[in-house]
């Protein structure tokens, strides 16, 4: 999109004049972007024309349109709305290319870009709203959308205050009970803009690309029967039942035959060691391994046993897995899964398996939700208040 410059007046007229992305710049149905200030309209009228009548714009009527390529050939489809004397919203296509073709050609024009921080953080007084405003611009699915906006709305600016009521009227119960509830979803609301971590591991030939290319719905990971085939780390991001993870496969775990995969086998061990859930994949014809109890002693979060190649028919085994698991390590088998890659059975008892060890209550619609460190420390912070409060130092609180 090529436009011609304004004159020198009006760009030095400019300065109070910005463009923000409002959306996440991430790929979406709908980007949005707010031109506002003093130069808003006429910088819009360069750069669009209406699908018919005037280009007058009356305020919140919505106006369908096209922007304009080198000045006058059509180009993107975009709804415009005039939301004040000098603010317009663009909404256009949430691909990366058509929002931000419409943002530099008004940079050009003279709009100064300001991040959807700035906007936020001079509009709102409330630090727990403003922050819950920042991230949901981030929020990649319906649901953790739907909970961040009941925090902008203020549902856990309203428990805080609520909490602070309980205790300047000495119902510390209440309190302390309102706290606990908060710090368990603590884990829920640091993930709802950073993924659940999810790694495959297991030994060569497990079947750990076939199964996370079926997972993703297209080939991301080389399927080979050669053993060894995978030794780069491959990360995608995906959501289960609404919540965001991000799958990372990487090298099967064995005495490597070289540098190279020594050093994949390490980054996968890595990564094994700091996800929020591992699945250890077992092949159902060789079963429970060595290296399979090596993988469990190494897994920082929770892991589901996923039996792969289900769709064979083989002699029932003697005994099953979890008899051949050293009891020390039976704490952290969240659940067990049989799949096929080939007949594509078992995916939604997998994620079903996946979300169960990750999330461990229910978030209601309206509830209050802590999402930031800042959240998690202050918490921390009025727990350990109370708890000094019931219990002064030198009596003998039970």
């Amino acid at each position: 999109m090529s436009i011609a410059p304004l004159s020198d007046t009006n760009a030095l007229s400019s300065i109070e004049t910005t463009v923000t992305r409002l959306t996440s710049a991430a790929p979406s149905a709908i980007a949005v972007l707010q031109l506002d200030g003093s130069m808003a309209l006429e910088y819009l009228d360069r750069v669009w024309r209406p699908n018919q009548g005037g280009r007058e714009l009356q305020i919140d009527a919505i106006r369908y349109g096209f922007t304009l390529q080198d000045g006058f050939e059509k180009g993107e489809s975009i709804v415009v709305c005039r939301t004040g004397d000098h603010r317009v919203e663009i909404h256009c296509h949430g691909g990366r290319l058509a929002s931000e073709t419409i943002l530099r050609s008004l940079v050009s024009l003279g709009a100064m870009e300001r991040s959807a921080t700035a906007i936020m953080n001079t509009t709102d007084k409330e630090q727990t709203i403003a922050e819950a405003r920042e991230d949901l611009v981030h929020a990649t699915t319906l649901r953790t959308t739907a909970i961040l906006l009941d925090q902008m709305r203020g549902a856990l600016q309203r428990e805080f205050e609520t909490i602070q009521s309980s205790i300047q009227f000495g119902d510390l119960a209440e309190a302390c009970a309102r706290l606990k509830k908060l710090e368990d979803r603590w884990e829920v609301g640091r993930h709802l803009i950073v993924p659940w971590k999810v790694v495959f591991a297991g030994p060569p030939n497990s079947g750990k690309s076939s199964l996370l290319n079926l997972l993703l719905g297209y080939t991301r990971a080389i399927v080979h029967e050669q053993a060894g085939t995978t030794r780069d780390l491959l990360a995608e991001r995906s959501s289960f039942d609404g919540w965001p993870v991000e799958l990372i496969d990487g090298a099967g775990i064995r005495v490597a035959t070289d540098s190279i995969e020594s050093i994949g086998v390490e980054n996968t061990m890595l990564q094994i060691a700091s996800a929020d859930c591992t699945l250890l994949l077992i092949d159902k014809t060789t079963g429970w391994t060595q290296t399979h109890s090596d993988i469990l002693d190494q897994c920082g979060g929770k892991v589901v046993l996923v039996t792969t190649k289900a769709d064979l028919i083989l002699p029932k085994p003697d005994e099953d897995c979890l008899s051949k698991i050293p009891p020390q390590l039976l704490s952290s088998i969240a659940a067990e899964v049989e799949t096929s890659s080939l007949a594509g059975t078992g995916l939604k008892q997998l994620m079903d398996a996946v979300v169960a060890s990750l999330v461990s209550q229910e978030i209601r619609p309206g509830e209050p939700v802590p999402f930031r460190e800042r959240h998690r420390a202050l918490i921390a912070s009025m727990i350990a208040n109370t708890g000094q409060i019931a219990h002064p130092q030198g009596s003998s609180g039970t």
